[in-house]
């Protein structure tokens, strides 16, 4: 039996407070959050963005995930998402002709290179699957230097 999708409406977890927390650690974050649609759904395993229907960016996250992290790793996914966007990963930079599940791979390593409080399980240069990949290479570079096994 399928898991019923639980709607935003039904979640009790706030991301709007550790968005405030992260905004007021670092600024430079703020002006972007204001132009970030966040969407609470259960039919994400964690959290992504992407440039929605109506061509605003949005956020949707998975807050039962979220409820598990600790503030600090709360901030860093936070932050995570938000980079994806700072840094074109989902508009301009992706490249044609590349599977997503990839670009989101060489992206998710190039912006976990500069994060130090991400939750158990992140894609991250220098371990697991990535050991050999070194830290603070850009997405292109991750996507051409992929180990096979991805």
């Amino acid at each position: 039996m399928r898991e019923r999708v639980r709607e935003f409406s039904e979640m009790p977890f706030d991301l709007n407070k550790h968005t405030a927390r992260l905004l007021q650690a670092e600024p430079f974050f703020a002006a972007l959050s204001r132009r970030i649609d966040k969407k609470a759904s259960t039919a994400v395993p964690t959290a992504g963005v992407k440039v929605a229907e109506n061509g605003h960016f949005e956020m949707v996250y998975n807050p039962e995930f979220f409820e598990k992290l600790t503030d600090l790793e709360r901030r860093d996914v936070l932050k995570h998402e938000f980079y994806h966007i700072t840094f074109l990963h989902v508009t301009d930079r992706m490249p044609e002709g590349v599977k997503p599940k990839l670009w989101n791979i060489a992206a998710d390593l190039a912006i976990n290179s500069h994060l130090t409080n991400l939750p158990e399980g992140g894609l991250i240069p220098g371990e697991g699957p990535f050991k050999d990949l070194p830290r603070g290479m850009s997405a292109e570079w991750y996507l051409d230097n992929l180990p096979k096994v991805v």
